[in-house]
């Protein structure tokens, strides 16, 4: 796990199981069991897969928080704990070049000459 993204994803994973407690009413087992899914992959996957999936926990647990699904008292930890997870996650960055392929410094793209239908005097 990445050191950056422990402490958020354990304070998450605490939110979601104290949800799972006896209280009334709690966080249902099948809410629970896919946020904690969610976050189990997020602290072993690479940037960009991170970016996506913290993006898909946020978005499932506002879902279960306008449908009424979150005990009032886990809405604000658990979604502190999203959005705490999401500032600390590195950025994506997209995959470098080959060097086969990298633009010469100075290097100009030729533009393709292109007709534009005007041939005077072509019969």
């Amino acid at each position: 796990m990445q050191g950056a993204l422990a402490l958020p994803w354990l304070v998450l994973c605490m939110v979601v199981l104290a949800g799972c407690g006896e209280s009334t009413p709690k966080l249902g087992h099948a809410d629970a069991a896919e946020l904690i899914r969610l976050t189990n992959a997020i602290a072993v996957e690479g940037s960009c897969a991170q970016a996506r999936d913290i993006s898909a926990v946020r978005a499932r647990a506002i879902r279960l928080v306008n449908q009424g699904r979150v005990p009032a008292a886990l809405q604000e930890p658990l979604l502190s704990g999203i959005n705490d997870l999401a500032a600390h996650h590195p950025s994506c960055e997209p995959p470098a070049l080959p060097p086969s392929q990298v633009p010469k410094p100075g290097h100009k793209p030729h533009k393709p000459h292109h007709d534009n239908g005007n041939h005077e005097g072509d019969e």
